[in-house]
């Protein structure tokens, strides 16, 4: 087998062990240093792998049963927590626990006969989990000694819907948000794909539906599994859930937007960083793929050009590099790091053809950024209007040399009422126009 690796990535074998499945999970540390968390599936064996210099050094928290999917996250001290489930046949299958206390893990379990969905910390350290249980799906997190496991009202009516995945993820408060996928599948492009989000305040839930879709072709094409993750700086929740398709709010105002991402759809992962999404795809027949926006719009990246990958995780660490952990050939662990870092992607080569232009978060209750792109010197002007046609704000209207540009919007745009607006950018004759969604 011929393998090329991207110009941009090392990629590099963290262990094998032939005649097993790996599920996955990465995360960076303080140090930008990248944590991997593995199942050894065939010898029933929970891994962890910390990386030190060039050197991993391991640890198995647990053994016993077939792991079949696995989470990681690190709190503010670096100290790794881990949720998986394990099997045994006929044994019920376990949803578990552990974390590390010391050079001692502590494991327990949350649930039986449950499906891991996602794992996130709350800012204390505080384990939330999100899990399906005979069909249900639940909300667990850690008071003290005890979990306290919630049904999140995910119900439909129509019995040939089918759950198609959820996922969890805690704002700034600590208050958990859980989105909710369901397929149905009717035959080829009759497919069909809802995606609700449910918000707990302490006492109830509250359900808002974001999106509702016909599939383009056969849904397992279409349809991602849900991932969403919350942004502190705008407290808002980012949703990766289909093909070209990506959603942004919180409550009430949702804002889906087309988003150049349509590689891997079988395996991917979805993390935040700075408010900007990054993405890792891969199949067994697809390459693995590094996606993400800045202020170029949407880029693509390979990271391996072959397929038979699979369970890619990816994190981003705080100096902006992301890290990727995937399962692959001959049953062995892979680790990529990409070579560039820093706070901003390097810019590729302008398009002369227009200006590019990018307006983030949008959905916006606060705080808005426009990132463009100017392809040749001239006059530049950048407007934004109202439904009307009415021009509310010039930010610019100069000459400006080729390069990429930012502009804060924060105390103008918090000065407008919520609603939507239109920003435009035009130079030399050419002119692009994005919409822009103010929440209150």
């Amino acid at each position: 087998m011929t393998v090329v690796l991207g110009q941009n990535w090392e990629v590099s074998p963290i262990l094998s062990a032939p005649g097993d499945w790996m599920p996955v999970a990465i995360a960076t540390d303080s140090l930008c240093q990248p944590h991997v968390a593995f199942g050894l599936s065939g010898s029933g064996v929970l891994g962890y792998a910390r990386r030190e210099g060039d050197t991993w050094n391991f640890a198995y928290p647990d053994s016993g049963g077939a792991i079949s999917s696995i989470e990681l996250c690190l709190d503010s001290g670096d100290v790794p927590h881990l949720s998986y489930v394990v099997s045994r046949y006929p044994e019920p299958s376990e949803l578990r626990y552990a974390y590390q206390n010391g050079d001692t893990w502590h494991v327990e379990t949350v649930a039986r006969n449950a499906t891991l969905f996602s794992l996130v910390l709350a800012r204390d350290g505080t384990p939330h989990m999100a899990f399906m249980d005979s069909s249900r799906v639940k909300y667990a997190h850690k008071a003290g000694d005890t979990w306290n496991i919630l049904t999140v009202p995910a119900y439909q009516a129509d019995t040939l819907r089918r759950l198609g995945g959820a996922s969890l993820a805690t704002d700034t408060s600590d208050r958990p948000g859980v989105a909710v996928a369901w397929c149905k599948y009717s035959g080829g492009s009759h497919d069909s794909l809802w995606l609700s989000f449910f918000e707990y305040d302490g006492t109830s839930w509250h359900r808002f539906e974001v999106d509702s879709v016909q599939a383009r072709g056969s849904a397992v094409w279409d349809f991602w599994p849900v991932r969403v993750r919350s942004d502190p700086g705008t407290d808002l929740f980012h949703i990766l859930y289909r093909d070209a398709t990506y959603a942004t709010g919180k409550g009430n105002n949702w804002h889906v937007e087309e988003a150049n991402v349509s590689a891997g759809n079988v395996c991917c992962d979805f993390v935040l960083h700075r408010g900007r999404p990054h993405i890792a795809c891969a199949s067994t027949w697809d390459p693995v793929t590094y996606q993400w926006r800045w202020a170029g719009g949407w880029e693509t990246e390979m990271v391996v050009n072959t397929g038979l990958l699979e369970n890619p995780s990816i994190a981003v660490d705080r100096d902006a590099r992301p890290h990727i952990a995937f399962f692959g050939w001959y049953d062995t662990l892979f680790y990529a790091r990409r070579l560039f870092i820093g706070a901003e992607e390097p810019a590729p080569p302008l398009d002369r053809s227009q200006p590019r232009l990018l307006i983030y978060p949008n959905l916006a209750s606060g705080d808005l950024q426009a990132q463009y792109g100017v392809p040749v010197k001239g006059r530049v002007r950048l407007t934004l209007y109202d439904v009307q046609g009415r021009v509310k704000i010039t930010f610019a209207d100069r000459e400006m040399s080729p390069g990429y540009y930012r502009l804060a919007m924060g105390g103008p745009s918090r000065s407008l009422p919520a609603g939507v607006y239109y920003l435009s950018l035009t130079q030399l004759g050419n002119q692009v126009t994005k919409k822009v969604v103010l929440a209150e």
